[in-house]
Formats: C-alpha cells, structure tokens, sequence
C-alpha cells in the first residue's frame, strides 16, 4: 500500500524512534493487537515528536480557521496536545479519569462556553475521544474539530458522524479477547501504557 508522503513521515518517525512494537498486546480499548504505536517513545524523544507535532499543526491551521483550545485527554497525549497549542498560540486544557468517568482537570480557568479542538495520540475504536466530547458538552465547549497521531481505524470510526483528521491512517487489526488469533497462539499478552480506563 501506498501511504501519502506525510503519513510516510509519520510511519519512519515511529519506526525511528522504536515506537512501532510487534507483539500481542492490550489495547486501551481491551481488544488485543499484532501491533501497538508507543507513543511513549516519542514523547521521551522530543525532537521526534516535534516533527510529528509540526505536521499536526500545519493540518490543523488548514482546515480550522477559528478555535480557542486544544484539549487532549491525559496521560499520553498530554504532552502531544500541549506542544500543538503552543504552536498554534492557542490556550491548553486536559481532560483526566475520576472515578471511570472523564473530567477537566481542576484548576483550568477559562474552558467553559469556548471552543475547542481534541487532539488525541492514537485512534483505535474512539472511546476516549466520546469520552472527552461528553465531558466537553458539560461544559458547553463546542467541539471545531478532532486530531489523532494514528487512526489504526484507517477513517473507519468517525466519532459522533464527524470525521477524525489523522496524519497516519492504516487498517491494524483489533480483535476481541475471545476470538483473537493471537491468544489462540499462545503468544504472551502485554499490556502497555496506562490510562486509568477500566476494560
């Protein structure tokens, strides 16, 4: 398959950085995966992620025109969002786990009744990014438009009928623990990061 020559970018600067693992893993999502996108490894290389960043940025400048936030869920893509809304002059907002369920964080000032753009590391099935439009709504912040590092969904999970804009869109099998391939294997599971999301 043929990527574009930014998502090509995007591809090396994951396999650079050693972030693009081959495995049997658990997703955030609780499916299991061949492969998992440590965005970990970037944020721990932050002229990698830059880079990444700088891509990002020049996307979302394009197609939105007018917004006042980046709100990105914690932990991974804190660092992710914080670096976009620097660059785009824009104020930053994360979102956290109480209790299973999505808040802002305490302490943020001006959120509510502004806009915002969601900027997330890596789409599987969406349900962090629903997560944190519903905690968004509560607060009456409009939502211009949603971002991802990699949509392993590759356009298929639009969220809330809104397209996801990705800089990487490919089609990475997710499986179910109870029909996947790899348990079947007897392949060891791992389970990187940590989300604090109950599966």
């Amino acid at each position: 398959m043929t990527l574009p020559a930014e998502s090509e970018t995007v591809l090396a600067l994951f396999k650079d950085s050693e972030a693009l693992l081959h495995g049997h893993f658990k997703l955030t999502s609780g499916k299991h995966s061949e492969w998992y996108f440590e965005k970990i490894r970037l944020i721990e290389r932050p002229a990698a992620l830059e880079k990444i960043v700088d891509l990002l940025v020049d996307k979302i400048r394009r197609e939105v025109p007018d917004f006042d936030y980046v709100v990105s869920p914690a932990y991974g893509a804190i660092a992710i969002g914080f670096l976009a809304a620097l660059k785009l002059g824009k104020k930053f907002a994360f979102t956290q786990r109480a209790d299973e369920r999505m808040t802002i964080r305490s302490g943020f000032s001006g959120l509510d009744g502004s806009s915002a753009v969601i900027v997330e590391d890596i789409l599987t099935t969406g349900g962090s990014i629903q997560e944190v439009l519903a905690c968004l709504r509560e607060h009456q912040v409009p939502v211009a438009g949603i971002y991802v590092l990699v949509d392993r969904s590759a356009g298929a999970v639009p969220i809330e009928g809104q397209a996801v804009g990705s800089l990487l869109a490919l089609k990475v099998a997710a499986y179910e623990p109870d029909v996947c391939p790899l348990c079947a294997k007897g392949i060891p599971l791992t389970k990187p990061g940590a989300s604090d999301k109950k599966v």
